[in-house]
Formats: C-alpha cells, structure tokens, sequence
C-alpha cells in the first residue's frame, strides 16, 4: 500500500493603505503579475485607497517567492514615487 499524499494550499494576503495616488503608481508596478489577486479598494476615507493583495501556491515556499516578488516590484516603485514626490 501507498502512502497518502495530501494536497496543501498555502494562501497569504497583503493590505496596504494610502494616499490614492500613490496606490495607484503601486498598483501599476505589479499589474499583470498574473499569481496574484490584486484589488484596488477605494471606498476609504477621503483621499485614502489601498491595495488588497491575495497570493495562493501549492506550497510555503512558492508563496514566499511570490510574495518576495512583489515586495521587491512595490519597493521599487514607492521608492521612486517617494524620491519624485
């Protein structure tokens, strides 16, 4: 007899709030990165917005990769926009 083999799913979600505009130079940085469920959520106060990021893999270590990804896409461009702004 075999061993059982028992299927995991690892899922993880990033949340981030602020100012509108800057949600939206993020949100461009990581558009089109097609593991990851990425929402624009606009309905905070005033001028605020944020950025609802849900990654899912087969296991801890490709999320953590894709996660990692991400990070690195959204340092990138905060980093610009702060230094512009």
């Amino acid at each position: 007899m075999g061993s059982a083999v028992t299927m995991v799913e690892v899922e993880t979600e990033m949340v981030w709030t602020g100012d509108m505009v800057k949600a939206e130079v993020l949100l461009s940085a990581i558009e089109g990165q097609d593991f990851a469920d990425i929402e624009l959520v606009t309905e905070c106060d005033g001028e605020q917005a944020g950025l609802r990021i849900q990654v899912n893999g087969d296991d801890l270590r490709e999320v953590r990769e894709k996660v990692d990804s991400l990070l690195a896409l959204l340092a990138s461009a905060e980093a610009e926009y702060d230094s512009n702004n």
